[in-house]
């Protein structure tokens, strides 16, 4: 989990400081998905499939949108 947090924590801090320009669609997605990465443990697991991050029981967490 704590490589998504990373990872996504300095995508949307570029956002923010306009070192990237990614669609409005894709900063909600980065920041939502920040905010609720924080809210998890560190030691959660967190897997990727097809576009969409679940926990480690299967739930999903978010998918990522579609490219317009």
């Amino acid at each position: 989990m704590k490589h998504y947090l990373d990872i996504y924590t300095t995508r949307k801090e570029m956002q923010e400081k306009g070192i990237t320009n990614p669609s409005e669609q894709i900063k909600k997605f980065t920041k939502d998905f920040v905010e609720i990465l924080q809210s998890f443990s560190l030691d959660k697991k967190i897997i990727l499939i097809n576009n969409s991050f679940f926990d480690d029981a299967g739930n999903l967490i978010i998918t990522i949108p579609e490219r317009s």
